[in-house]
């Protein structure tokens, strides 16, 4: 005599009854998938379109008249109504080349000798010099390379107050001519724009090393904390020591 297996459980999972259908949590659901995806792309469409219009401010103007020019109409046989459509094209042209050639005059004797004429002419007129000196300083700190000292390491920092953990790259380290302390001096980074932030000096044992490197740290103040490592050991002082003048 053959035994049916005993029926299962009304609460198991397996044969649950699936919810109803509802239309207002369905088109919420479909609205934030299409929110997280879109503003992305909504983000990268507007770098985009600063960018251009940043790099385009001077030459777009020249392109448009080079495009609307007889001799350009003459040469490549356009259209007159093409200069809606050609200008932009070889506006991007133009600034692409401007940049690479003063990058280009940099590598050479006589075109870093323009360059630094050109550096000090704008830094003695009155209404510039402060704002073209503060801003090639701060793009010296952020490159890595070409004369820029750059951010050291990334360390944390008890800030804004105690038990408070906080990202900060070391621009310099400091030594008191009267007692012999070390300091280091910091660059807090605010999140989600890395490039606004504080500037704090510190005892170089208040600070705490990382692993990270520069980009990394940055990724993480970008990414709010979601790109950090599970894993990080908070005992590790700095030990930072001021580095010799060259």
């Amino acid at each position: 005599m053959s035994t049916q297996p005993p029926a299962p459980l009304p609460d198991d999972p397996h044969l649950q009854t699936p919810a109803p259908f509802s239309l207002a949590q369905h088109l919420r659901s479909a609205f934030v998938s299409g929110l997280i995806t879109m503003v992305p792309l909504i983000v990268t469409i507007w770098v985009i379109t600063f960018v251009y219009g940043f790099v385009t401010l001077i030459s777009y103007p020249v392109a448009s008249w080079i495009v609307g020019s007889q001799l350009f109409e003459d040469l490549l046989h356009v259209p007159p109504h093409s200069v809606e459509y050609l200008a932009p094209v070889l506006a991007v042209i133009i600034s692409v080349v401007a940049i690479y050639i003063l990058g280009l005059l940099g590598s050479f004797v006589v075109g870093r000798q323009i360059l630094n004429a050109l550096d000090r002419f704008i830094e003695n007129l009155p209404m510039l010099k402060g704002i073209y000196s503060t801003t090639k300083q701060v793009i010296g700190v952020f490159r890595r390379g070409g004369g820029g000292a750059g951010f050291r390491r990334v360390v944390l920092v008890e800030f804004p107050g105690p038990g408070l953990w906080t990202i900060a790259f070391v621009t310099n380290e400091i030594q008191d001519s009267t007692c012999g302390t070390h300091y280091v001096s910091l660059f807090i980074p605010m999140t989600p724009n890395p490039t606004s932030g504080f500037f704090q000096m510190a005892h170089a044992d208040a600070v705490r090393n990382t692993d990270w490197t520069v980009e990394q740290g940055i990724k993480i103040v970008l990414s709010g904390g979601m790109l950090a490592p599970t894993v990080l050991d908070f005992g590790a002082k700095s030990d930072a020591r001021p580095q010799p003048p060259a």
